[in-house]
């Protein structure tokens, strides 16, 4: 039987419905999960709330005069943003708080803002995702959703419409990763030769960019500031001799609450440690790691990137999903 290239696959195919695996066979994580989707009214804070309990990164918002048609995509980016925009706390950046103090320090601003409109998150700048979202129908061909992955769109809105076309059924959301695990469990729709290149034969560029790394010792929010400043959605921490020791990305601002705001306040590995004290070590691979290998890594543990370290565990670059969408793509 001749092999579908990946192009010609469909959303459907991709990630069917739970009824139709029998006939479309994939693994669980890629039967397809009913739309979680808020209405416009909903607080950051409760935004935050559905983020975490579904384990997502984005939520397509309602609009105010169609209730039923998605007119935003609010982005765990967006509310990066929104976040490195607070004030400053009340101590000097310099110190290392207690608990206690990070705490008093909280501007009463930090509550109120989480407690604002999801709207106050949500913007009309057209180089963001959440305003210019991609959508594509449940019967379209991958090939115009793989070249928005692959140039940088993580995620799409996948549209259903009855066969009398009046009106549209329940959505879902096809991401990045959906794809990236779908190869990982059909290597045949990607050329072998392409997964046998190394990180350095397939991503040469990669090398000529430094990534971002942060301090361990850095406060939070000023770690998240200088991911929002550069437009990076995670950022490699180090210890003081540069080795790579923790992994901050914007999905873990899934974990704030009104309650543990002060933890801003704290050096990020304070941070990421008081969020998931069970937090595994940073995914990292070499230089001479084949793309296999850094697929297989990325699905094993469910991240979006993999640092790529030298022999000294220092990042010299980072391998996000971007990165590989564009291998595939441009291997069809």
């Amino acid at each position: 039987m001749a092999v579908t290239s990946l192009q010609q696959l469909t959303p459907a195919a991709l990630k069917p419905l739970q009824a139709d695996v029998a006939t479309t066979p994939v693994t669980t994580h890629l039967q397809r999960r009913a739309l979680v989707a808020a209405p416009p009214t909903i607080t950051v804070a409760e935004a935050l709330r559905l983020l975490a309990t579904h384990n997502i990164l984005s939520l397509p918002i309602y609009s105010h005069y169609q209730p039923d048609q998605v007119a935003n995509i609010v982005t765990i980016h967006d509310i990066l943003s929104y976040v490195t925009a607070l004030p400053e706390p009340g101590h000097p950046a310099t110190a290392t708080p207690s608990d206690a103090a990070a705490t008093a320090a909280v501007p009463s601003l930090w509550t109120e803002r989480l407690q604002s409109n999801i709207e106050a998150v949500m913007t009309l700048d057209a180089s963001k995702e959440s305003y210019r979202f991609f959508a594509c129908e449940v019967g379209d061909t991958l090939a115009k959703t793989l070249q928005a992955f692959a140039s940088g769109m993580h995620r799409a809105l996948v549209k259903q419409y009855s066969p009398q076309g009046d009106h549209v059924k329940p959505s879902f959301i096809l991401t990045q990763t959906d794809v990236v695990r779908y190869v990982h469990d059909h290597p045949e729709t990607v050329p072998e030769s392409v997964l046998a290149q190394t990180v350095e034969q397939a991503f040469a560029t990669a090398f000529t960019h430094k990534p971002l790394v942060v301090p361990a010792e850095l406060l939070t929010l000023h770690a998240l500031r200088r991911m929002d400043e550069a437009n990076h959605t995670a950022a490699a921490v180090v210890d003081s001799d540069g080795t790579i020791v923790g992994n901050l990305s914007a999905s873990d601002l899934r974990g704030l609450t009104e309650e543990n705001l002060a933890l801003l306040n704290r050096p990020v590995m304070d941070f990421l440690q008081h969020l998931s004290p069970n937090r595994p070590a940073p995914v990292t691979v070499t230089a001479s790691d084949t793309l296999k290998t850094v697929m297989a890594k990325i699905h094993a543990n469910h991240v979006h990137r993999t640092w790529v370290v030298d022999h000294a565990n220092q990042p010299i670059t980072v391998i996000t999903l971007t990165d590989l969408l564009q291998v595939f793509n441009a291997s069809q």
